[in-house]
């Protein structure tokens, strides 16, 4: 089964759960880039939250690996105020047709708030089934060995059909 991890990161946080679970499927990941600067540092990069929840969808940059080439897809993305990131939503946008009939695998990352409701709004993004995983800092899973038990749990359910 052809598969890639596609992520969206400010931080880099993203980057090193999409890498983990790339190198463990045996796939490459690519990172989902917004053609808008976003601020990434400090206490004002929480204010990109704001257009999370206004649900803004950016425009990105053509992937490199065009999703309609893969069976499995992974996405790899944190959440803003309990919302999706505009760059997930212009990478759903964009790519909404070449995402149906795909095996999708949704992994939210976050610093301590429940994904609960972040989970509810990515699904309207992504057409089902989805197999969803997430990653909370204040939980210690962003860091080994909790983060790699939480992603042999993901790929798991994944599974290979």
């Amino acid at each position: 089964m052809k598969t890639i991890v596609y992520y969206y990161t400010l931080t880099g946080q993203c980057k090193i759960i999409a890498t983990k679970i790339a190198e463990r499927l045996n796939c490459d990941s690519e990172k989902i880039i917004e053609k808008k600067k976003r601020l990434s540092k400090g206490f004002l990069r929480f204010l990109n939250g704001g257009s999370a929840i206004q649900r803004k969808i950016s425009e990105i940059e053509i992937m490199n690996n065009n999703p309609v080439e893969f069976d499995r897809i992974v996405i790899v993305t944190p959440f803003w105020a309990a919302s999706p990131t505009p760059a997930v939503r212009g990478f759903a946008n964009r790519y909404s047709k070449e995402l149906m009939n795909k095996k999708l695998g949704l992994v939210l990352s976050n610093l301590g708030t429940d994904p609960k409701e972040a989970f509810t709004k990515y699904k309207e993004l992504f057409p089902e089934p989805l197999t969803t995983a997430s990653f909370t800092k204040a939980k210690e899973e962003w860091t080994d060995p909790k983060m790699s038990q939480l992603i042999d749990q993901f790929i798991s359910k994944l599974g290979d059909k």
